[in-house]
Formats: structure tokens, sequence, C-alpha cells
């Protein structure tokens, strides 16, 4: 049914919002999982190896956190996981856009103050929000919900 109130408006608008905040903070909250676990395994790794687990990490916290802005739980559950995979890859994607389109400064050594690229969180948070609202729109387009 489509609603010509302010509601059918205010929420999406809301649902945006909201999943790319949540998405920047679980974006943060993954950076730091990434350098934790890089710390308690004993720093195994090349330099380059972490910065990608870190990227990852980055997306996949601000992907969950864009999801859970748009999140159905009365579709099937493999459309809900096969959109969770696909938001997910849109914070990583949007991660490594942010460590390139993000300002100058390089995280080469994660132990000191100027490492951290607040691009990287924000640019998740963006290729998170974009991708969950682009899928859950055309998951509505293909089988509207009653």
């Amino acid at each position: 049914m489509v609603d010509n109130s302010i509601y059918a408006w205010t929420v999406p608008f809301g649902r945006i919002i909201a999943g790319f905040l949540v998405g920047v903070m679980l974006g943060i909250i993954g950076g730091w999982v990434a350098v934790i676990i890089y710390a308690m395994a004993g720093f195994p790794w090349s330099m380059e190896v972490q910065r990608n687990l870190y990227l990852i990490w980055i997306g996949i916290g601000a992907g969950v956190g864009a999801y859970s802005a748009w999140m159905t739980l009365n579709t099937r559950k493999y459309l809900i996981f096969a959109l969770a995979i696909v938001v997910i890859a849109g914070g990583i994607a949007g991660a490594y856009l942010g460590l390139v389109y993000g300002t100058v400064t390089e995280p080469t050594y994660l132990g000191k103050r100027y490492s951290i690229d607040s691009a990287i969180h924000f640019g998740a948070a963006i290729g998170g929000i974009v991708t969950a609202t682009m899928a859950m729109g055309l998951k509505n387009l293909v089988k509207p919900t009653n």
C-alpha cells in the first residue's frame, strides 16, 4: 500500500540516518576487533595483510550496522542472509573506497595516533547504507510486503 502521508518519507529517511550512525559505530568496533586480534595473535602477518584485515573488519561492522536499519525478519531465511552478505560486501567496498578517496594520510602503523583514517569508517558506513537502501528497495519492488 502506498501511503502519501509524511511517514512514507520520514521512515525511510530515519532508517538511512540510523543505519549510517550504527554503521559508523560498528565499523569503529570492527576496526578495534581487527587490531586486538592482530595483537593477540602476536603480530604474525605483514602490515599489508593487517591493513586488509582491518579494512575488512571495518566493512563487516559497517555492513551489519547498515543492514540492521533495513532488516525485516518476515521474509525467507535465505533471502535475509543473502541480503546481509550483499550489504556487508557493500560495507567492505566502502571501506576500500574510503581508503582510496580519503585523506592523504595512510595508516602504516596502527599503534600511532595518526594511523586511523576516519574516512575509512565513513566510507564503509556510506557503502553499507547505500547498498542496504538499494537492496531493500529492490526487494520491495520485486515482492512488496503487505
